[in-house]
């Protein structure tokens, strides 16, 4: 057992290195910060929001009104519940010249060299973003097959970003995609089989 968590744990920092300090870029040093940030996503998607719910029927708004609990149900567990449990300390507080985005001054660096610096006081185990993002693409996909080549490839990208940035370890992003995926399915299921009317 102590081997095999070792095994992970190797593996786990060695992606971690791979995506933040070997397949960087100008241009994803531009791109990233983007990505991850919610307000980048939040005026569009409104926008899609109000649009979809006028221009849908019964179903499509009770459907558009359920995905607020999916935000919340995946935010809630990752944050307040998982993170506090596990208490994973950030890549970016503990692996020497992280490369790192520095969300208040928004500017890129390098972390300590010695790793005895905090850069960001919260947990990193699950990723919040993840969780959210993959539990509106499984949601929404749920209901509407057609859009989730779109909704899953917008999911990888800000999992990998969350990653490329220095905040997250990839096993973070996966914990997170799994919450995600497992909360919208856990309301997406009964929401069709009970509660939405036939059209």
């Amino acid at each position: 057992m102590t081997a095999q968590l070792t095994w992970f744990k190797k593996w786990n920092q060695s992606v971690f290195n791979m995506v933040n300090q070997v397949f960087t870029s100008s241009f994803f040093d531009a791109m990233m910060p983007v990505l991850s940030d919610r307000m980048f996503w939040i005026i569009p998607l409104s926008v899609a929001w109000i649009v979809f719910v006028i221009r849908a029927g019964k179903r499509g708004r009770i459907v558009a009104l359920c995905c607020f609990i999916v935000v919340a149900a995946t935010d809630q567990i990752a944050s307040t519940v998982v993170k506090p449990m596990v208490q994973r300390v950030r890549p970016c507080n503990v692996i020497p010249q992280t490369h790192y985005y520095d969300e208040d001054r928004g500017n890129w660096i390098y972390t300590d060299k010695y790793a005895m610096t905090t850069y960001k006081s919260s947990f990193s185990f699950p990723s919040s973003h993840a969780a959210n993002i993959a539990g509106q693409a499984v949601y929404w996909s749920y209901f509407y097959p057609q859009a989730s080549p779109v909704l899953i490839v917008a999911a990888l990208a800000v999992g990998y970003s969350r990653i490329y940035l220095g905040y997250h370890y990839p096993s973070d992003v996966g914990a997170g995609y799994l919450i995600g995926v497992f909360i919208a399915l856990v309301i997406a299921w009964p929401l069709r089989v009970w509660v939405l009317p036939d059209e």
